[in-house]
């Protein structure tokens, strides 16, 4: 008969509960994702969603967005918040539990 250590026991049980809370939490970040992108493309303007895009995936700064854009630096600050604004206002209506 195979005797098995607790330390051992205890170590593999952790493992699987550490994935079982990775999964959850990769499931959780994939709809809130999801959510974001949808509250972006449907909830924001045009200008709204211009402005987040150069910032976040084009990754300028307000400077240069607003060197860019012709507008001044202000304005396109204005504009994120507002943006930043709409997304947590939509969001604090989900229940992310």
């Amino acid at each position: 008969m195979k005797t098995v250590s607790f330390d051992n026991l205890f170590e593999s049980e952790m493992l699987k509960t550490s994935k079982t809370i990775e999964n959850s939490n990769s499931k959780k970040i994939s709809n809130l994702k999801n959510i974001v992108m949808s509250i972006i493309k449907n909830e924001l303007s045009e200008k709204q969603r211009t402005v987040l895009d150069m910032y976040f995936v084009k990754k300028m700064n307000c400077s240069q967005i607003a060197n860019q854009l012709n507008v001044n630096k202000s304005t396109i600050s204005k504009t994120k918040s507002r943006a930043f604004q709409t997304i947590y206002k939509i969001l604090k209506y989900y229940d992310f539990r």
